[in-house]
């Protein structure tokens, strides 16, 4: 429950820092026997060399604190249309 909470935070920092956004939509649910954390906004989007860049501090600690627990973080972004990450955390 640590873990996921400080993935959460992580991601809420990086959007009230990076994305510009009006609006935040948060989702958290329990499918096929994983937790599914889902945070969706609406800013700048984040761009593909981002996601991967070892600049990325955040997003890298986020993959860190996943790594033991089998979890998984998928980020996308749009251009202008937001970014959508959704992290994945068996039960």
């Amino acid at each position: 429950s640590t873990a996921l909470y400080r993935v959460f935070q992580e991601l809420l920092t990086n959007v009230a820092r990076h994305s510009h956004a009006s609006h935040v939509d948060v989702r958290f649910g329990c499918v096929d026997g994983a937790y599914v954390l889902t945070v969706v906004d609406n800013g700048r989007g984040i761009g593909p060399g981002e996601i991967e860049s070892s600049a990325s501090l955040g997003l890298i600690g986020i993959r860190e604190r996943l790594l033991p627990f089998d979890g998984s973080l998928e980020v996308r972004g749009e251009p202008g249309k937001g970014t959508h990450a959704v992290v994945r955390l068996p039960v």
